[in-house]
């Protein structure tokens, strides 16, 4: 009975680990264009992730975020966006396709996904990953607006997060890229 009882016990604690530690690259998500995109194409990648809203894009936000890709793309790092309305106070009428438009205006040319819940009781399976330390192995984060970054680095671990307000281009993030 004992060695039942022990059996039971460490296969518990087995596959909680497991799940505890699930790596970036073992999600998948759907792009903007309807297309399945696996996390797991990007290993060996520097990976930034950042929520977008759908609604209010503003050109400032996504004029830096490509000038971003722009100037890393060819470094290993790719910028993912995932448009959200989690944070919006328009309550638009417009459905997600028809804002989508909008990209073009700002010559976004990084990878944009489907719409995605980054917080509440319908947070997609990521961004629970992202911001819970018992997914991700790493840090809590508060997810506290539009525009926030979860770095990821080549092996798929959770590395930091950044607030709406702080920029790609910061002497932190350059470390990042050209050390890590």
């Amino acid at each position: 009975m004992k060695q039942v009882l022990l059996s039971i016990l460490i296969t518990f604690f087995s596959v909680t680990l497991f799940a505890q530690h699930e790596s970036f690259y073992d999600f998948s998500t759907t792009t903007i264009e309807g297309r399945t995109y696996p996390f797991s194409q990007l290993k060996g990648k520097k990976v930034i992730i950042v929520n977008v809203d759908i609604y209010d894009n503003v050109a400032p936000d996504y004029a830096i975020l490509q000038e971003f890709y722009n100037q890393y793309s060819d470094s290993n790092v790719v910028v993912l966006g995932f448009p959200t309305d989690d944070f919006s106070s328009i309550h638009s009428q417009q459905s997600y396709d028809d804002n989508t438009y909008r990209l073009l205006d700002y010559d976004v040319t990084f990878p944009m996904m489907q719409k995605t819940n980054v917080i509440g009781d319908n947070i997609s399976p990521l961004y629970q990953w992202l911001t819970q330390k018992s997914l991700n192995g790493k840090e809590d984060a508060t997810i506290i607006g539009n525009f926030q970054k979860f770095l990821i680095n080549e092996k798929g671990e959770w590395i930091a997060t950044l607030a709406p307000d702080e920029s790609l281009f910061n002497i932190n993030v350059q470390n990042w890229i050209q050390n890590d």
